[in-house]
């Protein structure tokens, strides 16, 4: 038996109608019509193939079925969970929508959805048409009523863009040349004057750079703890005066219904004889994405005083949420050190 949900039930159908019209052409017998589809736990059914099957209802919600049809192919929702159709394009099963009668209503649509695709329609929503779009009302309904009155005026629209400058107008004639003054006599050239004292020496300038390095890998996925789940490198720091800025960039994502929550980073190093990364800075905290979807997180770190030997530096992160993170992707870290 095929089941009846309510709109709080197993799918949510929000629909909107709309008719494009070419006043100096024929009316086009075809209505859009979108719905957003969602599942029992009120998730949206997203980047889906759903059979769908429409049908016109003339007197009531249980009334008459004047004109039905299907889709092949079948409808695909969007990212968004929204799918469109356009109504009297389909495969007619009953009737004519180009011979609808629109002023012998009320009529209401009736939609029916097998979100696997097929044609086990599983949901059923039937909602009334309450207005009619008038083209098609017109079209099949003989001469329209007489003119209404004309409405009030409408708000000033606003400013228009200043139009384009015109063209230049004609160069005037050039005035008269005045007398040239007379030229006054050269003075006499001065004695070079004692040179100046030496100036004091300017401060010393900016330290030069030391070594830079780059490395690329998988990104490895979170865990409870705080751990790198980027590439990292490894630096080796001879002065405890040296200073070192790493950029660190990781894709992480899920495949997961309901995607992954919980996702802390920060930049982080750690010394080689150390078992957990120190984390740098205030970080970011609550990231998360959807299901299918991948997110490009890039920290930037900047350190020194660091007691000489060899580092590793990179992104750090964890979430208690850590199984969900699986659909990762490539990472990338880069450094420079300086004196």
């Amino acid at each position: 038996m095929k089941k009846l949900y309510t709109v709080l039930a197993a799918v949510i159908l929000t629909a909107s109608w709309f008719l494009a019209i070419n006043l100096n052409a024929q009316v086009p017998q075809k209505m859009s019509y979108q719905a957003i589809i969602r599942n029992s736990s009120n998730a949206l059914i997203v980047n889906t193939s759903i059979g769908v099957k429409t049908s016109i209802l003339q007197g009531s919600a249980t009334g008459t079925s004047v004109y039905e049809e299907v889709y092949n192919p079948v409808p695909v929702t969007n990212e968004n969970g929204l799918v469109t159709i356009e109504l009297g394009v389909g495969l007619a099963l009953i009737g004519d929508f180009s011979a609808i009668d629109w002023a012998n209503g009320p009529y209401f649509i009736k939609t029916e959805i097998d979100p696997t695709g097929g044609t086990t329609y599983t949901i059923t929503s039937t909602s009334e048409l309450m207005s009619v779009p008038y083209a098609l009302y017109a079209e099949n309904s003989g001469t329209p009523g007489p003119e209404g009155p004309q409405g009030p005026i409408g708000p000033e629209g606003p400013e228009g863009p200043t139009g384009p400058a015109g063209a230049t107008g004609p160069i005037g004639p050039v005035g008269a040349t005045g007398a040239t003054g007379a030229t006054g006599p050269q003075g006499p050239t001065g004695n070079t004057g004692p040179q100046g004292p030496q100036g004091p020496v300017g401060p010393e300038g900016p330290s030069g750079i030391v070594n830079t390095g780059y490395s690329s890998g998988i990104t490895t996925a979170p865990t409870s703890t705080y751990s790198f789940i980027s590439t990292t490198v490894s630096v080796t720091i001879t002065s405890s005066t040296q200073k070192v800025m790493w950029t660190a960039t990781c894709a992480l994502g899920s495949s997961i219904s309901g995607g992954a929550t919980a996702l802390n980073i920060f930049p982080g190093y750690k010394l080689s004889s150390d078992t957990s990364p120190t984390t740098l800075g205030s970080g970011m905290y609550g990231l998360r994405c959807a299901q299918y979807t991948r997110q490009t997180y890039t920290v930037t770190g900047v350190v020194s005083g660091l007691t000489p030997g060899t580092y590793t530096f990179g992104l750090v992160g964890s979430s208690y949420d850590y199984m969900n993170w699986n659909y990762n992707e490539y990472g990338y870290v880069s450094y420079i050190l300086m004196e």
